[in-house]
């Protein structure tokens, strides 16, 4: 099977396993109400649009300002609206910037109308960052997990630090800083300067930290999920730095963790596992095989990772432990899947 074709199969298998972290609970909103049902095929295309621009508005309504709570800062991101079992009225510093990363990916094919939308709401978010990375007395520094709506750091016991929250943060606004250049040099060379270059020096001083948290919030060491997080922002930031002519170690870094990442690869298992000098959290966690490390390729993989032979060998196992583990998945023409597996 050709790489490219390996690809494709392995990217359809992980969108059906694909599942949110924990801080972004799926919500039961319906789908757009005009979705095809008599004429799947020649209806679907109006759907898909229809269904984009109707997941667009909603995404758009859980990033501040709201009418509903005028004390929550422009540019925060709840998880969800929820406040009360579950309480999620929270920005995470890693769902957000998943978030805006979708949002900055609408940019180009965004009408002038709606790219000013959304330009304000990347700005209000750039706005938001800016504040929570200069918080006084925060225990965890930039890894802090999340925030208060408002702004204010969140004191109550959580799993922290989670230090691929900076990673992606970085990475989101390395992006949108990638599209100023073009437009607005000064502008982009500042929002690296004074947000996107602190997220970096914290990655760069905090990847061998062996007791950050991975991204279900359950167990600590050092997690493939992170690492390769951490691994592509200093990549990014190394060859944004070049075309300043500036140089930070960002790429030796990034190459230590590239060294580290093989070594996730369990050859007697036959997959890639999770986590790795494990030092607390969840003990159940055995078998190390988790849908992390899938989601992990899809959002900070190459193609040629998200092909390779441990990357398909892990969806296999992954496929044949939750087959075993759902009795649907024995008698329904479907797949049912978990966050992890316990084996043994």
């Amino acid at each position: 099977m050709k790489p490219y074709n390996q690809a494709a199969v392995l990217f359809c298998i992980l969108q059906a396993l694909s599942v949110p972290a924990i801080g972004s609970p799926l919500k039961q909103h319906p789908l757009h109400p005009h979705a095809p049902d008599k004429h799947p095929h020649t209806g679907l295309q109006q759907w898909v649009s229809a269904q984009d621009e109707y997941s667009q508005q909603h995404i758009l309504a859980n990033i501040a300002p709201f009418a509903s709570d005028p004390q929550a800062m422009p540019g925060a991101i709840c998880a969800s609206p929820s406040r009360k079992h579950p309480d999620y009225y929270y920005s995470w510093t890693r769902d957000s910037a998943l978030v805006m990363n979708e949002v900055i990916n609408w940019l180009p094919a965004a009408n002038l109308t709606f790219r000013q939308q959304l330009e304000e709401r990347i700005e209000d978010y750039i706005g938001f960052t800016r504040h929570v990375q200069r918080l006084k007395g925060l225990k965890y520094g930039l890894g802090e997990a999340k925030f208060h709506m408002d702004g204010r750091p969140f004191k109550g016991s959580w799993c922290n630090a989670q230090t691929d929250g900076p990673a992606l943060r970085a990475r989101t606004l390395m992006k949108y800083a990638r599209i100023l250049q073009t437009t607005n040099k000064e502008q982009a060379r500042n929002l690296f300067d004074q947000v996107v270059l602190p997220d970096l020096f914290y990655v760069q001083s905090m990847w061998m930290d062996p007791h950050n948290c991975d991204i279900w919030e359950e167990s600590r060491g050092m997690h493939f999920y992170t690492l390769l997080a951490q691994q592509r922002a200093l990549e990014e930031g190394a060859q944004m730095a070049e075309t300043m002519d500036e140089n930070w170690g960002f790429a030796e870094a990034a190459q230590q963790i590239a060294s580290r990442l093989d070594q996730f690869w369990d050859q007697k298992s036959g997959y890639i596992v999770t986590t790795r000098n494990h030092t607390g959290g969840l003990m159940a966690k055995t078998s190390n095989l988790d849908a992390q490390v899938l989601l992990a390729i899809l959002h900070h993989g190459s193609a040629s990772q998200l092909g390779s032979h441990e990357m398909l060998a892990t969806v296999a196992k992954l496929i044949r432990e939750f087959d075993r583990l759902y009795l649907v998945n024995q008698v329904q023409q479907t797949q049912i899947n978990g966050h992890w597996v316990q084996l043994g």
